[in-house]
C-alpha cells in the first residue's frame, strides 16, 4: 500500500511554525470539539467500530502479566493516531478504508510516537511528583502501603476497601496531580500530529507543540480540559459514551491542529 502521508510538493506547501506564529492563529476550543463532532457524526460507524478494537486491544494487552504495560506502550501511541490518520484522508474526501486507521505503525510513525509518548508521560510523571510530593508524601505513603492488602481480599471486598481509604488529603493530592497533568499535557497535546501529518521526530514534534501551544496557552489549557470532561463524562455514563467521547477527543486535536497550520 502506497505511502498516505507523502507529498512530492510537501516542502513547498507546508507552512513553517514560525509563519504560523508571526501570522497568528486563534484558539476557539468549542469550535474545534464541534469540528470533531462533526467528523465523527459523518461516519460514526466506523469511527465506533475502532474505537471497539482499540479498547480491545488495550484490555488484551494489559491482562498480560510482565510485559502488559510495556505492551500497552509500544501500541498505544500508535493506535490512538489511528484516528488522525483517518481523519486526514474524510477531511480531503479521498478513499480511506478502515486499515487507514492503522497508519500510525507505518514507517518511522511507529518508533516516534512510542518514544513521543514515552518522553511526554515520564515529563508528567516528573511535574506530577514534583508538584504532589513535598504536600503529600506521608498521606500518599500510607495509602499506598495500606493497597497492599487487597491482593488477599475478593473483589468486592476489595473495591469497599479502596473507598474507605480515600480521604480528604488523598482527594487534595488526586486533584493537584490532575491540575498538574492537564497543565504538563496541554503543551505537548499536537506532537502526535506533527509525527503523523509532517514525519517530524519525537523530540522535534514535542518542541514544535511546545512553541505553538505555548503562544496561546490559556486557551490551550481550556480546551484540553473541556476535552477531558468529555471523556469523564462518557466514562460516567456507564463507559458506553467512550465510544463517542474517545474519537471526539482526538478528532479534535486533530481538527484543532489542521485549522492552525493547514496541514
Amino acid at each position: 500500500m502506497e505511502e498516505l502521508f507523502s507529498d512530492p510538493n510537501q516542502n513547498q506547501q507546508t507552512r513553517t511554525l514560525e509563519s504560523i506564529i508571526s501570522s497568528g492563529f486563534d484558539v476557539n476550543g468549542l469550535s474545534f470539539i464541534r469540528k470533531g463532532m462533526r467528523y465523527f457524526s459523518d461516519e460514526f460507524g466506523i469511527y465506533i467500530a475502532f474505537t471497539l478494537v482499540y479498547i480491545a486491544i488495550s484490555m488484551a494487552l494489559s491482562t498480560l502479566p510482565v510485559v502488559g504495560d510495556i505492551s500497552g506502550m509500544l501500541v498505544g501511541p500508535p493506535l490512538v493516531a489511528g484516528f488522525a490518520c483517518y481523519m486526514r484522508l474524510q477531511s480531503r474526501n479521498e478513499f480511506r478504508e478502515f486499515s487507514h486507521f492503522f497508519g500510525g505503525f507505518r514507517g518511522s510513525n511507529w518508533p516516534s510516537l512510542v518514544s513521543q509518548g514515552i518522553s511526554t508521560t515520564l515529563c508528567m510523571a516528573l511535574f506530577v511528583a514534583i508538584v504532589v510530593l513535598p504536600f503529600f508524601y506521608e498521606p500518599i505513603q500510607a495509602f499506598v502501603t495500606e493497597l497492599e492488602k487487597i491482593q488477599s481480599m475478593d473483589q468486592q471486598k476489595a473495591g469497599e476497601f479502596v473507598i474507605g481509604l480515600f480521604n480528604p488529603q488523598i482527594g487534595w493530592a488526586a486533584l493537584l496531580a490532575a491540575i498538574t497533568a492537564l497543565a504538563v499535557l496541554t503543551l505537548f497535546c499536537l506532537a502526535p500530529l506533527f509525527i503523523i501529518y509532517r514525519g517530524y521526530s519525537a523530540f522535534q514534534a514535542i518542541g514544535a507543540s511546545w512553541k505553538l501551544v505555548s503562544k496561546k496557552y490559556p486557551a490551550f489549557l481550556m480546551f484540553n480540559l473541556l476535552l477531558w470532561l468529555m471523556l469523564i463524562a462518557g466514562f460516567l455514563m456507564c463507559c458506553v459514551g467512550l465510544l463517542a467521547a474517545l474519537p471526539v477527543y482526538y478528532l479534535s486535536l486533530a481538527a484543532a491542529y489542521k485549522e492552525i497550520t493547514g496541514d
